[in-house]
């Protein structure tokens, strides 16, 4: 790995989620994105963030070869767990089967809430993470220890180089989903 031709020069991190001063939550927005795995070396890749000040802080994410009769109902748990208003899954390759399922899930847990959308992605993906790169690293927030809570996904985004061929893009696919989804909903 060329550590030099790394597309992202640094992430954003905070230690505690933004609240008033009784601790109250001020987050504005939960949203998700989730790009599913189509092909057998990929990686399902699913990120749940919230919104304060037009500043996406992630909150949760599952980033996993599993099959789908797993990864399924975790995501529809991990929407419900943080009461996401909306969630966006990618719909080429399966993915709207897999939306179908989480919506599924997500009313045999009694979730009414989450409006689960899918959308079939036609855009370059290369074109798409390297144009919003920038956004990623200057409003974007990980956990402090996101590196130690998703160790496989941090170094999917570490090392993700920005020319060349890379083994893996779907970590990187999905956070600028994250970026795409702030600026589609009038969050960015």
């Amino acid at each position: 790995i060329d550590l030099e031709g790394c597309l992202y020069s640094g992430f954003k991190t905070y230690e505690k989620l933004p609240e008033d001063d009784e601790g109250h939550s001020l987050l504005t927005g939960i949203y998700s994105y989730t790009d599913t795995a189509d092909e057998g070396d990929d990686w399902l890749c699913s990120i749940v963030w919230g919104v304060y000040n037009h500043e996406a802080y992630i909150l949760e994410m599952l980033y996993t070869k599993a099959p789908m009769e797993e990864t399924e109902p975790a995501t529809a748990a991990m929407l419900d767990k943080h009461k996401a208003a909306r969630a966006r899954i990618e719909s080429n390759n399966g993915g709207r089967g897999f939306a179908r399922s989480v919506d599924r899930e997500l009313k045999a847990l009694g979730n009414f809430y989450t409006q689960v959308t899918w959308f079939h992605q036609s855009k370059n993906k290369q074109a798409r993470v390297l144009s919003n790169a920038t956004w990623v690293m200057q409003h974007i927030y990980f956990p402090a220890n996101w590196a130690d809570r998703w160790p496989e996904y941090y170094e999917a985004m570490r090392r993700y180089q920005r020319a060349g061929k890379n083994q893996h893009d779907d970590a990187p696919d999905a956070t600028t989903g994250v970026a795409e989804t702030m600026l589609l909903y009038g969050e960015a």
